[in-house]
């Protein structure tokens, strides 16, 4: 006989085996052909290898849209209207310069329609964090708080002077603004979801690329703009071309679909180090723009305050979080400390807590109204020894959910210990309540049970104590233990016996 080896499965979208579709491979070499010999082009044509890189991704981008999943189609869809949203300012822009002969396109519907796609943007990242990065949220805010905190000290101390030399209208300056935070943010978001990925996804990395890409592009034209006749350098346009390129390659790179799958849980824990430099940030904004007045220079102090006024919200909802993860690690651990990890139940110290605390109800010398019964089962270890612990363990949590389904939401059901579980019932008549729950016990716990694809029985030894005038926790429990020894002796395995002391 002849052994035959294994054939290797097919790569995973996102190894570096995994051979580029075809379409990809088009697109991305026309796409950088374009971008590279863009000046190349004579000045009069170099509006067409523009839009053919701007629009064309808008293609690339629908045929993810179309063929992601329907429950996760918000990043695709977004990132569509986002592209189109560009290319209509793009056309506003070149229509006012090439056909209105405009020096530029500042200052226009252009800017409004930027700012609208640069929303947009944010919120297909918001939808990539939220599916990528399994509701991030603290990530996301602490992405956003450093980006406003950088993004204030570039605006005060680079931008703002340049747009002020170039004496940039208030709508330039606004648009430009928005551009910057929103990029900005966008662009910490994706870097965040990247960096807890858990895996390398060549889309998601194509992604930030793209919004990098965009970043330095928005800088460029601010720099590059001259500030007498506001015309700015062609070569700017490379950098929007190549992000836009990137965008189109993360689109149509077989790992497009891995960005919108649940990744790796991110652990959002708030350290002394990441404390320290979140506040640095949010403290950048103030201290920069405060330098800058104290030493006459330009600022903008409406834009400044603004950008300084939504890290409180973000810093506010950061604190709710931590106080409500806080709250629920504390709720966590008390329950793991009064329950049962395998049943749910109350363990032995709450029963006896709980009792304790109920017997000190009615006072000295009153009736409680209180019984206790003391559940045994019969015939568990044989099903435990033949069948295995984990059989056991179904076993239990079946026999737990019964008798938690016979009684009342008044009344206490916990596992005491092993195979053992403790019902505390109260009642104005509590012999007649026990013995109507017992009855009820006979009829539903004492039922076969499926267990690892057996049908198993088991019997029920129940002892019942009652309270009396003074009695003690360890009192009723010792007497309801020892009955329910005493009904184990006069009883067979499958049926239910009881005693009561």
């Amino acid at each position: 006989m002849v052994a035959r080896t294994p054939q290797p499965g097919p790569a995973p979208a996102d190894s570096p085996d995994m051979p580029l579709p075809r379409p990809l491979r088009w697109y991305a070499a026309t796409s950088l052909a374009l971008v590279a010999t863009y000046l190349a082009w004579p000045q009069d044509w170099r509006i067409v290898p523009f839009l053919l890189v701007t629009v064309g991704a808008v293609p690339a981008v629908l045929a993810a849209t179309l063929r992601t999943p329907r429950d996760a189609p918000l990043l695709w869809r977004t990132l569509l209207v986002a592209l189109v949203c560009f290319n209509a300012g793009n056309l506003v822009w070149i229509y006012h310069v090439y056909v209105a002969g405009r020096v530029t396109g500042d200052g226009t519907a252009a800017d409004g329609l930027f700012a609208l796609a640069g929303v947009l943007l944010l919120v297909a990242a918001v939808a990539v964090v939220v599916r990528r990065g399994r509701r991030d949220v603290g990530g996301i805010i602490d992405a956003a708080v450093v980006a406003l905190g950088f993004g204030g000290v570039l605006w005060s101390t680079v931008l703002l002077p340049q747009l002020a030399e170039a004496g940039a209208p208030m709508t330039r300056q606004l648009a430009l603004f928005v551009h910057v935070y929103v990029l900005l943010a966008t662009l910490g978001a994706m870097a965040r979801v990247a960096l807890v990925a858990g895996r390398t996804v060549i889309a998601l990395h194509l992604f930030v690329v793209a919004l990098a890409f965009a970043v330095g592009g928005h800088l460029a034209v601010t720099f590059a703009t001259d500030p007498v006749t506001g015309v700015r350098p062609d070569w700017t346009n490379m950098l929007f071309m190549a992000s836009y390129a990137a965008l189109g390659c993360a689109a149509l790179h077989p790992s497009a679909r891995l960005i919108t799958q649940p990744g790796p849980a991110p652990v959002d824990d708030l350290s002394t180090g990441r404390l320290v430099f979140l506040g640095a940030t949010i403290a950048l904004i103030p201290l920069i723009g405060g330098g800058r007045v104290v030493f006459g220079l330009p600022t903008d102090g409406v834009l400044i305050a603004l950008g300084s006024a939504a890290v409180i919200p973000l810093v506010m909802i950061r604190i709710a979080r931590l106080s409500g993860q806080r709250r629920r690690a504390e709720q966590a651990l008390v329950r793991a400390a009064t329950h049962d990890a395998l049943t749910g139940l109350p363990n032995r110290a709450a029963c006896l807590d709980r009792l304790t605390a109920d017997l000190a109800v009615p006072g000295p010398g009153q009736p409680a109204g209180l019984a206790v019964l003391f559940c045994d089962l019969d015939g568990f270890k044989p099903v435990n020894d033949r069948l295995g612990h984990a059989a056991g363990d179904t076993l239990l949590t079946a026999v737990a959910g019964r008798l938690r389904a016979c009684t009342r939401s008044v009344d206490l059901v916990a596992r005491f210990g092993g195979d053992e579980f403790v019902i505390v019932l109260h009642d104005a008549d509590p012999v007649t309540a026990a013995a109507v729950l017992c009855d009820r016990i006979r009829d539903v716990v004492l039922r076969p049970y499926a267990v690892d694809g057996e049908q198993v029985c088991v019997g029920l030894s129940v002892g019942v104590a009652y309270a009396g005038p003074d009695t003690t926790a360890d009192e009723v429990i010792g007497r309801a233990d020892l009955a329910m020894y005493a009904a184990k002796q006069s009883k067979a395995i499958g049926a239910l016996s009881l005693a009561t002391a």
